[in-house]
């Protein structure tokens, strides 16, 4: 019997925008369609991040929010919905965008070869259903089918396969729910009820008290589906019909009309459609509601549409015999990969493409292996900006292997294309050589320091606004065709996570390097040089300065390590306080100070309490000048 495992992209067409834009997570985000007569209706809205002050009444209460907003309604009745819930600022503050199905399609295609690390055969669902928005009218894929029949004892199983499918794709960005179950529709209808399974598993469960024979019949059917989150569901075999039977006739995904046609005799779930005879579902009913039912049960075959439009090149050698790697050195291998990666490169060449990410496999040998050990060793390979080069591809997958444990032996080795992007192409000088010639080699240079560091090390250092010093720069992806000299990307070799929103970044990235941009508004006061973190200053000597207040103390000698300063020169004090909101209460005041050798060094108090006394708080050193 067959497994299918559907991965449900929950408002495709917004996440697609938020994985574009992330600065998008903090405000409102409407995907609009126009209608006749210059209508705009929603097809699907969201609100990553809002802000907890702005929470609805209503759900403090326990009650549920006034939030919610169907697809279909007119873009202003969503305005109002929006404004009775949170307030009338987040109407302004919401971005509205047009709908485009072509670029959603696309995305979600690169999202299905992606998933092919999880099966062999990814399908995208079939979108020719109407459903809520009306009979006979297409509708935007939003979920992926994968044949898992002979797969998930590759991961140790179901249950461990959708939980590596649910958090693999989160890592990524993307917000998925997935089930698995014998048929296509038993697994879609599944996959977006997660959360009603997950609320009927916990009804049934016992409790401790009870005696063992009061305990519903139904619980070893449900136990197995949902542990502890409801991202995911495990339907068991052959019991489709009876575990989803509580789920309403609209996950079969029939028509509005024949809904309709539903509700008027009093049948709201599956399990009283289930329930009628067949002769009189084809006699009473349209054929729709016969067709799905026997898709939903298996009696049906339900084909699955594999994308076939822009079918990205892959390219594979296998060997005669398994291929030990003790025996074989690094250039062998990378003589066998080379005619893979060139094979997939050229033809994209000469469509005026280049290759963003390629993955290798190494298929290992299952002969006298455990199940764990038969997973093949797989070698992600991205880039910055689309390359044409099959040698740099090639060098950027030797620089991965070399820092990866290889198996033991292997059988043949695959190389797919991932995704693609746009090469520019512009004519050379006769004399000299052009910014963009120096930009793609200096673009080579960032794949090959991401290749050997990783990708997360490599980062640009951007200004920000804000008052904390450590806060004051966020580390983005380099980005290649608009370097500056005031914008100097950077290379670690500790992995960043530079794939954050601005604000998680600013907190994680500034105690990873020690080399800051000041703002341009302050580089007058601020180092060029700041320490990862501040370091406490010993034997600090303050007296009081010669301002009227007797608070404002400026120091006059301090001691690093073993080696002592005497100060001929203090500027400041400079306050700088953090915002309640961010966490524990930042309060110090920094000192520009210069040292009997002639160095200039960037010092702070900090501050306890709302009131400082003559004796102050704890110094720090925080950066360095010229």
């Amino acid at each position: 019997m067959s497994r299918i495992m559907t991965i449900w992209l929950p408002r495709w067409p917004v996440q697609r925008r938020l994985l574009e834009r992330p600065e998008l997570r903090k405000v409102p985000v409407f995907v609009c369609r126009r209608e006749r007569r210059g209508v705009m209706t929603v097809v699907a809205w969201a609100w990553a991040a809002p802000p907890r002050a702005a929470e609805p009444s209503a759900s403090r209460l326990g009650r549920a929010p006034l939030t919610r907003i169907p697809a279909g309604m007119s873009l202003a009745e969503a305005m109002a919905v929006l404004s009775l819930a949170y307030g009338s600022r987040a109407c302004h503050v919401a971005e509205v965008d047009h709908d485009d199905p072509v670029a959603d399609r696309i995305a979600l295609e690169e999202v299905a070869r992606y998933c092919r690390r999880f099966a062999p055969l990814v399908a995208i669902e079939d979108a020719t259903m109407g459903g809520r928005r009306g009979p006979h009218r297409l509708r935007e894929p939003e979920c992926l089918q994968l044949d898992v029949t002979g797969t998930a004892g590759f991961f140790g199983g179901e249950g461990p396969l959708v939980r590596t499918v649910v958090w693999t794709l989160a890592s990524r960005g993307i917000h998925v729910r997935a089930a698995i179950a014998d048929t296509p529709a038993a697994a879609w209808a599944a996959a977006h009820h997660t959360d009603s399974l997950h609320s009927a598993a916990a009804a049934v469960r016992p409790q401790p008290l009870a005696r063992p024979l009061a305990r519903p019949l139904i619980r070893p059917l449900i136990r197995p589906l949902i542990r502890r989150h409801g991202r995911w569901a495990i339907v068991p075999a052959g019991t489709q019909l009876r575990v989803l039977a509580g789920l309403p006739a609209t996950a079969l995904r029939l028509d509005a009309a024949v809904l309709a046609q539903l509700g008027d005799v009093g049948i709201e779930t599956i399990g009283d459609i289930a329930r009628l005879p067949r002769k009189s579902l084809a006699s009473r009913f349209p054929p729709q509601l016969a067709h799905r039912l026997a898709e939903f049960t298996g009696e049906r075959a339900e084909p699955l549409v594999i994308p076939c439009s822009g079918e990205l090149p892959a390219a594979s050698h296998a060997f005669d015999f398994p291929l030990l790697i003790r025996d074989t050195t690094m250039d062998d291998l990378v003589a066998t990969i080379g005619p893979l990666v060139r094979e997939c490169v050229v033809p994209l060449a000469a469509l005026g493409k280049g290759v963003m990410s390629l993955q290798v496999r190494l298929e290992r040998s299952p002969a006298g292996e455990p199940r764990e050990a038969c997973l093949p060793a797989i070698i992600d390979v991205g880039v910055f900006q689309p390359s044409s080069s099959p040698q740099h591809l090639l060098e950027l997958v030797q620089l991965r292997m070399a820092r990866m444990r290889l198996p033991r032996e292997i059988e043949g080795i695959a190389v797919e294309v991932i995704s693609v992007g746009t090469v520019l192409c512009r004519q050379r000088t006769l004399f000299g050589e052009i910014a963009e010639t120096s930009a793609s080699q200096v673009g080579m240079l960032f794949d090959r320091l991401s290749g050997r560091l990783g990708r997360g090390a490599v980062f640009e250092p951007r200004p920000v606004a804000d008052a904390q010093p450590e806060h004051a720069w966020v580390a983005v992806p380099p980005v290649v065709t608009s370097l500056s000299a005031s914008t100097v990307p950077v290379a670690t070799g500790r992995r960043g996570r530079t794939e954050q929103p601005q604000g998680q970044q600013s907190q994680s990235a500034g105690r990873r390097i020690g080399t800051l941009v000041g703002d341009a508004t302050a580089s007058c006061r601020r180092p060029i040089w700041m320490l990862p973190q501040p370091v406490r200053l010993e034997n600090v000597l303050v007296v009081p300065a010669e301002q009227p207040e007797s608070l404002r103390l400026s120091p006059s000698r301090f001691r690093i390590g073993t080696q002592s300063y005497e100060i001929v020169k203090a500027h400041g004090p400079e306050r700088i306080e953090t915002a309640w909101w961010r966490g524990p209460t930042v309060r110090r005041d920094y000192y520009v100070v210069e040292t009997s050798t002639g160095g200039r060094y960037w010092i702070f108090r900090r501050l306890r309490g709302a009131s400082v006394g003559r004796l102050g708080g704890e110094w720090f050193l925080h950066g360095t000048f010229s």
